[in-house]
C-alpha cells in the first residue's frame, strides 16, 4: 500500500519527482533537503542541535507529543518508500548498465589486441621468410665471388707480392710519410758559422708561422756559391701543410726575391718538378699578357681574379 504525504508539505518538493526511478542529482539533493527538514524540526522539538544528537530517550519525554512523533515516522517512511528506494533502485541499474558497457568496450579491445597480435606474427613470420632467402641468396653470391676471388689471387700473389716488392712498397710508404712532416726552404744565403736555427724561424714567422722546429739543417754537397736548400722537419704533416700554404705570402715580403718554400720532394718529384718549371717559363714568354702557375701537377693558366688564391704551386 502506498504512503501519502502528510499535511505538513515537507514532502512536497518530491512531488515532480514521484514516478521517476532514474539517478537524478537534482532529485537526490531534493531527497536530502527533504530529510533535512524533517530532522530540523525534531531538534527543535526534542532540544537538540545536531541531527545525530536524535535519540530515542529524548523522543520518549512527555513534552514530546505523540501526534508529532507519528508524523514525522509517516514522513521518513514516506521519503524511503517512495523515493530513496527507487533512486536507489536507478543507481544500481545505471551502475549495471555501466559495466556491462565497460566489460562489451573491454571485450572488443581485447579481440582488437588479438587481431593486431596475429596480423603481426603473420608479417613478421613473411618479412622473416624474406629475409632468410636473400641472406641465402647473399651468401651463395659471396662463396661464389670469394673462390672466384680466391683463385685469381692465388696465381698472381706469388708474383706480384714478391719479398723485395713488399720490402720497397713499405720502404716508399715510410719515406712519404715523413716527408709529409717536412718542407725545403730554397734560397737563404748560406754562411759560415751560421746559425740556420734562427734564420729559419725568421723566415716562417715573416709568414705569420711559429711552429715548433724538431730539426734543422742544410741539404746536398756544397756547389759554388750557389746556397744549399735548407730542410725544416716538424712534428706532423698539418704543420708542414699549413707554412706551405703561406710560402706565397714570401712574394710579398723586401729581401726574399729568390726565397721560396717547397715540399720535401724525392728525386724523382724533383725532376718531375723542374720540367714542369721549365714548361711554366715557357709559356710565360710566349704569352706575357695571360697568367700561368703550377697547380696540382700541371701548369695551368688562371684568371685576374683567382691570382692571389690558396693552392697556387707557383
Amino acid at each position: 500500500m502506498q504512503r501519502t504525504t502528510s499535511t505538513n508539505g515537507l514532502l512536497s518538493p518530491l512531488k515532480d519527482f514521484q514516478s521517476e526511478t532514474e539517478v537524478d542529482f537534482k532529485k537526490y539533493d531534493q531527497i536530502v533537503k527533504t530529510k533535512d527538514k524533517i530532522f530540523d524540526e525534531i531538534c527543535r522539538e526534542i532540544h537538540v542541535q545536531k541531527h545525530q544528537e536524535i535519540r530515542s530517550v529524548f523522543l520518549n519525554k512527555r513534552n514530546v507529543p505523540k501526534e508529532s512523533i507519528c508524523l514525522w515516522l509517516e514522513n521518513v517512511c514516506s521519503l524511503l518508500e517512495q523515493f530513496c528506494i527507487p533512486t536507489l533502485y536507478g543507481a544500481m541499474a545505471n551502475c549495471d548498465e555501466q559495466n556491462r558497457k565497460v566489460i562489451k568496450s573491454q571485450k572488443t579491445i581485447i579481440d582488437l589486441q588479438a587481431e593486431v597480435i596475429k596480423k603481426s606474427d603473420l608479417e613478421l613470420a613473411s618479412v622473416k621468410s624474406t629475409v632468410k632467402e636473400e641472406l641465402k641468396s647473399v651468401q651463395t653470391t659471396v662463396q661464389s665471388e670469394m673462390k672466384s676471388y680466391s683463385s685469381v689471387l692465388s696465381k698472381t700473389c706469388s708474383a706480384a707480392l714478391s719479398q723485395r716488392k713488399l720490402q720497397s712498397a713499405v720502404k716508399l710508404a715510410a719515406a712519404k710519410e715523413d716527408r709529409s712532416r717536412n718542407v725545403v726552404i730554397y734560397g737563404v744565403k748560406e754562411e759560415v758559422g751560421e746559425t740556420l736555427h734562427d734564420k729559419s724561424l725568421k723566415i716562417l714567422r715573416d709568414i705569420g708561422e711559429r711552429p715548433m722546429v724538431r730539426e734543422c739543417c742544410r741539404i746536398g754537397q756544397k756547389r759554388g756559391d750557389k746556397p744549399r736548400p735548407v730542410k725544416l722537419c716538424f712534428s706532423d704533416s698539418d704543420i708542414a701543410n699549413q707554412v706551405l700554404r703561406k710560402a706565397r705570402l714570401l712574394r710579398m715580403k723586401e729581401g726574399y726575391s729568390s726565397v721560396y718554400i717547397c715540399p720535401d720532394r724525392t728525386v724523382e718529384e724533383r725532376k718531375a718538378y723542374r720540367k714542369l718549371l721549365e714548361e711554366l717559363k715557357t709559356l710565360r714568354e710566349a704569352e706575357p699578357d695571360k697568367v700561368f702557375t703550377i697547380r696540382n701537377g700541371k701548369v695551368v693558366r688562371i684568371s685576374e681574379d683567382s691570382r692571389s688564391a690558396p693552392g697556387v704551386d707557383s
